[in-house]
Order: structure tokens, then C-alpha cells, then sequence
């Protein structure tokens, strides 16, 4: 599977075909110069040694040479490796409203964009789950099957906008119905293993969402439900100039969140409703819960990640490019090679400033104690450019501060061979790198040291304290740092030591009363056979007396008959008594159906 980070570069492939067409006018233009000077067969004569395929060989170099560059422009990627594996864990399916309603800025940016940060971060603390991805509004459609691929989940995750469902509204009944079938035939086959995940800000218009949520209990099916705006509301941003949207009456639409609702829905799937705020999404709670679900194991092919592979497309233009240069003139080679180089040089460039603009405005929100705006920023470059060093880097230090050191630790881990090996330098107003400078690592050791910390892995923070320390010897932060982990490390070493000294005790105690043991057993032995010289007295009584005893007094009890013809006419009376209950209920939910208003497009 090819993956293309930045596709649009894959036009430029178009122009190979202009550089044949150029180059025949450019030969045709010179035979006529050549033709008004003078004879082209006696200047054929005069220059035998002239190859008239020269400079086609030397345009099919060339082409061949741009056709690489602007692949390697287009920034192929490759999963790693595709893997089968064998995974346990339980079954999720996020159901995610993209209503215009999901467009209002209770959060930054918006509710939506909030929403897909909040799954993103879900997904990465998944192990060996499987999840799938709903989008809905007036209908609901799977973006995403049930898969183990969090790559993949990912990318269907940014491709999302309101504009993935084309009829607006808010069906949260149809929603969860979609979810119900989208679950393996393997899960389908055992109980409370799987669950929805249900983010939207509660506005219903269509359907009945309750019943749904008690039908998926029914079938073993938990459902959470993420509240997303507040009750005061926030009005609609809509259209390219920002305007707000309004109703048929030409009223400013406010959308507010719904919990009753919500709250309704939770409580009939046998989940929990959490209200979304601005430090905490509201996944943590729902991740404890999901912990609780029952395992299976199952087979799985994923790709584990994606890999760059532009750097082999360079060299390869490049090794054309050099083939252009050996053939035929020097000055028209040098000229051709010189410009091709300046337009690498100037693409690598490009790709070193993809991400600048995300980058400093999340550092302005993290100087400004924004961290949640801020890892919106850095993700977005991150989205851009994947390998962003400075991106990379602020969003694992907005990690550490969001108490989030795991995922803040994996990233440190990518890091680990750019920065430690190589002074890097980070430019952090313009969110740009500069090699050879500086040295950025003992900041990187510092704050992977604290991700160690945070997860109480001492060992692991005492070494890359100590690696910090060794290029910044002067850090009194550091190396009280450093002097904490150490302390605590020893602690926990002097804490095991005692656990085995008292475990060992313990052995000891248990083959003292082993060698005891049999003494006991000869005292065991003389009582039984007391007790069975009293059983031997005890047997010899009447045997009626012992039955008396065993037996409990019965006491006969009537028993009402009723003819069969009656019981199936009772029957028949209770199942039309249930239809009318039933046919009263459905004319109920027609009823209020009809009186919700079907204009709503938010």
C-alpha cells in the first residue's frame, strides 16, 4: 500500500510530454538556422562525429530524471510491514455527528474538530481493541469497518467535515441502529464485548434514540454517550464569510447541548453519559469503563505504520540527472543540472516549512497555558509533515503537560535518533530546525526524563537524566531531578529486597510446620479412630428412628384444573390485549414524530 503525503506534487509529471515537444521544435528551429547559412548535407560532411540522437538520450535522461523528482516531491509512504496477528480485546464503534450544529466554537476550533483530536488520542491508547467509525447527521454511514488498523483509523479521521453526510439533521436512533449491524460476526456471537461510543451534542430531530439504546442492551452492547457544547448554546458558523446560520424565520440559530437526552440514551444502554470540557474531553472515564469489557481473541492484518520513502526517488533523479550531464555539451549539462539541483534544494525547503505556521501558533497557545489549543496545532503540522522534528517535539512537551506521559514517551521514542545523535537546534518562534547550531538534547533527555517520572519507571528517568547531565552538567533542574528518580529507584530496589527476605521467611516458617507435619498426623490419626467407635454406637440404633429423621413431613396441596380449551382462550385474550398496547404505543411515537419539526438542517 502507497500512501502520497502530498499528491498534488504528482502533476507535475504532466510536463515530460512538453519536454519531448520542446525539444523537437528547439532541433527544428535549428536545421532552418542551419539551412539559411548553407548546405545541410555538406555540413553533414564537415562534422561526421555529430550524433543526431545525442539529445534525445540526453531530453529522455532528463525526463526520466523529473519523473523521479516529482515523485519523491509527492512524498510516497509504505507501511512498515503488513502483519497478521493475534490480538485479544474488545470491539468499539464511534459514532461521531457531523452536523452543521458540530460547526459551533463551544471548543477551539469547533465542536467537530475537537471531537476528531479526542478520538485521535483514543486511538492511541488502544491495545488489540478493534474499532470502527460511524458519521451521521440526518443518516448515518460507516466511514470505517471494524479494523485494528489505527493507521488507517486515522486517516478516514482527518478526512472527516460535515460535508461527509449529505442530508443534515440529527438522527442519533439511526446512528446506533448502524452501529448495532457493523460489529463482526465474531463479536456478534458472545456478550458484553462490545460497545458505541456515541459523541454528538444531543440535538435529536428524527428518531427515537432511547429505544435503540435499550435494543443494544438487549444484545449485550454498552453504549457511552460524550456530550459535546454547552447548555447556554453557541450560535452556527456557516458559509465561506463566517456568517451565522438562521432558521426559516430568519432567526440566529443557537445550538445547545441536549443531556437529558444523552443522559436518557446512557441509561438505557447500560453505560455513562460524561459532559466533554476543555481540559477533559470526557474519554478517560469511558476508557476505565471499556477496560471492563470481556476479551476475544481474533486474527488481524494491519500495517504498522507508515514509512518515507521520497529519499529513493531523490537519488534516483539524481543519478539520471548526472547521466544528463555526461552526455553531449557541458554548458547546456551544467546549466540543466544547476537548475534541477535549486529546485531540490528549494523542495527540501518546502517541506522544512509545511508545518511553521501550525507550529507557531501552537506555541503561542503554549506559552499562553493553552495546551489543549496548542496539541490541536501541532497535530494539524503533523498532518502536513510528518516528520517534523519541532512539531513532533511540542507535541510530545504538550503531552507531558496534559499528564498524558505514555503517548508523550512514544513520541520521545521517534525522536530518540534525530536529537540525541545530531545538535539540532530548534527555532522555537518559527517552529523551524537548525542543524549544527546547537544542541536541543539535554532539553529532550530533561522532558523524557519527566515522561519516565510521570509513569513511575525510575530506571528509565534516571537514565536519561543522567544523559542530559552529561551534555548540560550546569542544570540544577535536572539534577535534582535526577536526585529524586535516584532516590526513588532505591527505594523501590530496598522495598523488593525486603519482599524477597520476607518471602524467603516465609519458605522457611512453612518447612519448619512441613517437618512437624507428621506428628500432627499421628495425633490426626488416634482421634479418628475414636470417632469411629462412637459412629459404630450410633449406627445401632432403630432404623426407624432414623428414617423419621431424614424424612420431612409432606403435606398434600390442591392443585387447580383448567380444560385446555380455556387456557388457549385466556391465551388468545392476553396476545390481542398486547397488540393494542403495542399498536397505542406506535401511534404515540408516529404522533410526536409528526410534530418535530422535519426544516432542521444543523
Amino acid at each position: 500500500m502507497i500512501h502520497f503525503a502530498q499528491a498534488q506534487y504528482l502533476f507535475l509529471i504532466l510536463l515530460i510530454p512538453f519536454f519531448f515537444l520542446g525539444y523537437a521544435l528547439f532541433r527544428r528551429e535549428r536545421n532552418r538556422k542551419i539551412a539559411r547559412i548553407g548546405n545541410p548535407r555538406l555540413m553533414d560532411a564537415l562534422m561526421p562525429k555529430r550524433s543526431r540522437a545525442k539529445g534525445w538520450v540526453k531530453v529522455s535522461f532528463f525526463a526520466v530524471a523529473w519523473l523521479f523528482f516529482a515523485i519523491g516531491l509527492a512524498r510516497p509512504q509504505m507501511g512498515a510491514k503488513l502483519k497478521e496477528t493475534s490480538r485479544k480485546g474488545a470491539e468499539i464503534m464511534i459514532a461521531l455527528d457531523v452536523s452543521n450544529s458540530m460547526l459551533a466554537q463551544d471548543y477551539y476550533p469547533n465542536r467537530l474538530e475537537r471531537a476528531k483530536l479526542a478520538i485521535s488520542r483514543l486511538v492511541d491508547k488502544l491495545h488489540g481493541d478493534r474499532i470502527g467509525l460511524i458519521v451521521f447527521a440526518g443518516q448515518s454511514f460507516v466511514q470505517l469497518p471494524i479494523t485494528t488498523d489505527y493507521v488507517s483509523a486515522k486517516i478516514f479521521l482527518n478526512t472527516i467535515g460535515t460535508e461527509s453526510v449529505p442530508v443534515q439533521g440529527t438522527a442519533l436512533g439511526d446512528a446506533i441502529n448502524t452501529a448495532i449491524k457493523s460489529f463482526s460476526s465474531e463479536a456478534q456471537m458472545q456478550q458484553d464485548n462490545k460497545a458505541i461510543i456515541l459523541i454528538t451534542d444531543g440535538e435529536n430531530h428524527e428518531d427515537d434514540p432511547v429505544e435503540a439504546a435499550r435494543m443494544a442492551a438487549e444484545v449485550g452492547i454498552r453504549v457511552f454517550c460524550i456530550g459535546v457544547g454547552s447548555p447556554e448554546g453557541k450560535p452556527i458558523p456557516y458559509g465561506p464569510d463566517g456568517d451565522l446560520m438562521k432558521d426559516k424565520e430568519g432567526n440566529i440559530v443557537v445550538t445547545k447541548l441536549d443531556e437529558k437526552v444523552l443522559e436518557e440514551v446512557a441509561a438505557a444502554g447500560n453505560g455513562a453519559y460524561i459532559r466533554a470540557g476543555n481540559a477533559e474531553f470526557g474519554l478517560n472515564p469511558i476508557i476505565d469503563e471499556l477496560k471492563q469489557l470481556q476479551e476475544q481473541q481474533f486474527q488481524s492484518v494491519v500495517f504498522e505504520d507508515f514509512e518515507e520513502q521520497y529519499m529513493y526517488f531523490f537519488a534516483i533523479a539524481l543519478v539520471f540527472l548526472l547521466l544528463e550531464f555526461l552526455v553531449g555539451s557541458r554548458r547546456v549539462g551544467r546549466r540543466m543540472f544547476a537548475v534541477v539541483l535549486l529546485m531540490g534544494i528549494s523542495a527540501v525547503s518546502s517541506f522544512a516549512q509545511t508545518d511553521r505556521k501550525e507550529v507557531r501558533q501552537g506555541n503561542r497557545f503554549f506559552k499562553d497555558g493553552n495546551y489543549k489549543e496548542a496539541e490541536v496545532e501541532y497535530r494539524k503540522a503533523l498532518i502536513k509533515d510528518s516528520m517534523s522534528v519541532a512539531g513532533n517535539y511540542n507535541l510530545a512537551n504538550v503531552l507531558i503537560k496534559e499528564d498524558d506521559a505514555a503517548n508523550a514517551e512514544l513520541i520521545y521514542a521517534r525522536l530518540g535518533d534525530t536529537i540525541s545523535k545530531v545538535p539540532v537546534e530548534v527555532d522555537w518562534e518559527n517552529g523551524s530546525t537548525v542543524r549544527g547550531k546547537g544542541d536541543v538534547a539535554p532539553d529532550y533527555y530533561h522532558n523524557l526524563g519527566n515522561a519516565m517520572l510521570a509513569q513511575k519507571k525510575y530506571q528509565e528517568a534516571v537514565d536519561a537524566y543522567r544523559n542530559s547531565l552529561r551534555r548540560n552538567p550546569g542544570d540544577n533542574e535536572t539534577r535534582e531531578n535526577y536526585i529524586y528518580a535516584k532516590k526513588k529507584l532505591e527505594d523501590r530496589q530496598n522495598q523488593q529486597q525486603n519482599q524477597q527476605q520476607n518471602q524467603q521467611q516465609n519458605q522457611q516458617q512453612q518447612q519448619n510446620q512441613d517437618q512437624q507435619q507428621p506428628q500432627n498426623q499421628d495425633q490426626q490419626q488416634d482421634n479418628q479412630d475414636q470417632n469411629k467407635d462412637r459412629n459404630q454406637d450410633r449406627q445401632n440404633q432403630p432404623q426407624n428412628q432414623q428414617q423419621d429423621q431424614q424424612q420431612p413431613q409432606q403435606q398434600p396441596q390442591s392443585q387447580p384444573k383448567i380444560s385446555p380449551q380455556a387456557a388457549e382462550q385466556m391465551l388468545q385474550a392476553m396476545q390481542e390485549k398486547e397488540n393494542q398496547t403495542q399498536e397505542k404505543v406506535k401511534e404515540e411515537k408516529a404522533k410526536a414524530l409528526r410534530s418535530r419539526q422535519k426544516e432542521k438542517n444543523w
